[in-house]
């Protein structure tokens, strides 16, 4: 025999009793509420049948531009001997630099800092201080970077660091976006009609994070393996690859 449970409740001046079922029929709970004397029996609605697939893309960009980012740097123990040091060398690159129209010359601002140095004991002291800045480089011509790097070493260069890159990479997202489109529903396709079912409409639809990595690693070689769309000829050396993944649900019919 099924057993009911239930509270009445009131509410917007009749009152309104709605019990629970203990018993399952069909696998569904079902709920009896009595309004006025009249009960209506409600089914739980059917579960909906969806699939959920991935599809990853993957391009590789070869870089066509290069950031050249040079660090000058002046030493001394008179905070205004470093300073005039580095504005005299910063002035005399700058110049060189800007007279050639197939570089892009960035100035960053001057920063200073103490200079300490450690003794055998792991005790530090001052011995003076640092006045350093950083110049940006910007070329299409890598033929180039020689030159500006050597330039920059005898106006008292520090530091410097080489990045390159492509200049196409965010207008290449969209079209790398559409070929994971493209593999999830290949994907899904496929899936359907090994099951004997057919795809319906798109529930939702979530991108992942993209990822690019300019270094060359054995990583992105391996990562063609877990690729559903990717040109099959081997990447070039010193190719970006840029990976873009989706998420996307289908309704079954």
């Amino acid at each position: 025999m099924t057993q009911i449970q239930g509270e009445p409740k009131r509410g917007s001046g009749q009152i309104l009793r709605r019990y629970k079922l203990r018993k399952m029929r069909n696998g569904d709970p079902q709920h009896i509420a009595c309004i006025g004397g009249r009960y209506v029996t409600a089914h739980a609605a059917p579960t909906e049948r969806t699939i959920t697939v991935s599809g990853t893309a993957r391009v590789e960009l070869v870089p066509d531009e290069a950031c050249i980012e040079l660090t000058l740097a002046s030493r001394d123990a008179s905070m205004p001997t470093a300073h005039a040091r580095l504005s005299a060398g910063l002035t005399a690159l700058l110049a060189e630099l800007r007279v050639d129209q197939a570089l892009r010359v960035e100035q960053g601002a001057v920063r200073y800092a103490p200079n300490y140095e450690s003794d055998g004991l792991g005790r530090s002291h001052l011995v003076g201080h640092v006045a350093s800045a950083q110049v940006n480089v910007r070329t299409r011509d890598f033929a180039r970077i020689p030159d500006v790097v050597g330039r920059a070493a005898a106006r008292g260069l520090d530091r410097v660091d080489v990045v390159f890159y492509a200049t196409d990479l965010v207008a290449r997202k969209a079209a790398v976006r559409t070929q994971a489109l493209e593999a999830a529903r290949a994907k899904a396709g496929a899936m359907a009609d090994t099951l004997g079912v057919a795809l319906g409409d798109v529930v939702t639809i979530s991108e992942g994070e993209s990822s690019t990595n300019a270094r060359i690693e054995v990583a992105n070689y391996a990562a063609h393996a877990v690729t559903d769309s990717v040109a099959g000829a081997p990447a070039p050396p010193g190719s970006i690859p840029l990976t873009m993944s989706v998420s996307v649900v289908y309704r079954l019919r």
